[in-house]
């Protein structure tokens, strides 16, 4: 069994719920243990939704960044990462937004209709959930299927010769991950 653990600085530093003086350091070191405790699971989060690595370690910085400029950050734990990954989101949200307005060839009449409302925020951020929590249920050789091909961009073959696997069985994994997916997002949008 193991004994209890000592504190990390983090959970030392969070113990308030706001920075009691405001001092840049202090923030700054605060920042900065957050982003060490939690940029593991931030990156595969971004990557996920990304679909390529290297471009979710920029939202990464720019996430750090931004949060480097909020003194009054909570330094609640739940708090504190929720706006961590919030930030994350909306970087990544920010980006998409970036690549359909340089997809676009020519002004749409229709602008208005395509404009982002609460309830289409809402949906949008409850179908990640919706996705991530399916990713969660997944088996881990079907996760990492559904991983290599989503977010490292992986062909069947190659995903099939890395797992030591047929390629007929990365298809089913695949389609199987797919399909629960699809199943979660349609549970969450009705």
């Amino acid at each position: 069994m193991r004994g209890p653990q000592a504190p990390s600085l983090l959970d030392a530093e969070c113990e308030g719920t706001l920075a009691e003086s405001g001092a840049d350091a202090d923030h700054s070191r605060f920042v900065e243990h957050l982003f060490a405790r939690y940029r593991r699971p931030l990156l595969r989060y971004v990557s996920a939704l990304l679909g390529r690595r290297a471009e979710a370690e920029d939202v990464l910085q720019e996430a750090y960044a931004r949060l480097l400029g909020v003194q009054t950050l909570d330094r609640t734990p739940a708090r504190a990462r929720a706006y961590l990954f919030k930030t994350a989101t909306n970087l990544v949200r920010d980006r998409f937004r970036r690549a359909d307005a340089f997809a676009v060839e020519a002004p749409s009449d229709d602008l208005a209709e395509d404009a982002e409302t609460p309830e289409r925020i809402v949906d949008f951020e409850q179908g990640l959930d919706a996705v991530r929590r399916a990713l969660l249920e997944l088996k881990p050789r079907c996760r990492e299927v559904f991983l290599m091909r989503a977010v490292d961009g992986l062909g069947y073959d190659a995903i099939a010769t890395r797992l030591g696997i047929s390629r007929r069985t990365v298809e089913r994994e695949m389609k199987h991950a797919l399909d629960v997916c699809q199943q979660r997002l349609k549970r969450a949008w009705t």
